[in-house]
């Protein structure tokens, strides 16, 4: 299972050019698509590097899930 986006939680960073979690995204997993972040699920590793930079804590990965 891939990072999850909460997009209750979300604010993408707050409307800047482009939010952290794609920034940070090693696998180019998260991008941006209709004004919001959206994840492909399998390109995602689950490497959780988006969730520690997420702001809004809007970003979850299954705890048995991370790799490192």
């Amino acid at each position: 299972m891939a990072a999850q986006i909460d997009v209750e939680k979300c604010t993408m960073c707050g409307g800047v050019i482009q939010p952290l979690c794609v920034e940070v995204c090693p696998d180019e997993a998260i991008r941006v698509q209709d004004n919001r972040v959206v994840v492909t699920e399998f390109i995602c590793e689950d490497c959780n590097e988006c969730g520690c930079v997420c702001p809004d804590h809007a970003i979850t990965i299954p705890v048995d899930k991370v790799t490192f």
